[in-house]
């Protein structure tokens, strides 16, 4: 039964770099169109590892001198601004997930007994660990993109993330003794980014609430 997962997984990601491949051949011949000045930089896209290509974005190039010379300077503006939405959605997803784990781990205290019920339930929550960290890696490549577009180190609304931060208050019961003494990470704070229409606001919230509703294990 392991040897057939194996070659089904292997099958997947054969089938999923060729795809990759493909999506990136069509992407440098747009790149040669609208940027001329890469031709020499951009390789023929290796097959056995399509993932690990670099996509030469503006955030590619560390000195603005550097994006100015290659006639990226314009693209570059562009880039900050949907790296700016790429991150606040990063932000949006990880609180998402953190209280998603909130929620079932408090749900796994109460209400999940025996053992095989219980592991279940830690496996899962170890899954949703991983999603938390997933999220907080997104975040940090749209930031350090940002960072090499221009974005200032101080900047207070796209602060540095550590995995030690990747937590926050469960909200679904009351506040135990010393709960309000601890202060939440900084990205708690960070609104909704000011472009969504109430509308959309409305949806975001919806989606969240119908995500935190705790897994049946």
């Amino acid at each position: 039964m392991g040897h057939s997962r194996t070659e089904a997984q292997t099958d997947s990601l054969l089938k999923m770099r060729v795809k990759l491949r493909q999506d990136l051949i069509d992407w440098r011949k747009r790149q040669h169109n609208y940027c001329p000045s890469l031709k020499d930089r951009i390789d023929a896209v290796d097959p056995t590892s399509p993932e690990l290509e670099n996509l030469f974005l503006p955030s590619s190039f560390q000195r603005s001198s550097d994006r100015k010379k290659l006639g990226l300077a314009e693209l570059a503006e562009l880039e900050y601004e949907l790296r700016l939405g790429q991150a606040y959605d990063a932000l949006d997803d990880l609180r998402t997930k953190i209280k998603i784990f909130n929620t079932n781990l408090d749900f796994k205290k109460h209400n999940i007994f025996g053992q095989q019920s219980n592991t279940r339930a830690r496996q899962y929550l170890q899954t949703l660990s991983v999603d938390k960290v997933s999220a907080a890696d997104k975040y940090r490549q749209a930031r350090q993109a940002l960072l090499i577009l221009g974005l200032s180190k101080t900047d207070q609304s796209l602060r540095p993330l550590h995995d030690h931060e990747l937590w926050g208050k469960d909200t679904s019961h009351l506040a135990q003794l010393g709960d309000t003494k601890r202060e939440e990470p900084w990205f708690w704070t960070v609104g909704i980014p000011s472009q969504l229409s109430k509308s959309e606001q409305t949806e975001w919230s919806v989606e969240c609430e119908f995500l935190m509703r705790p897994k049946t294990y």
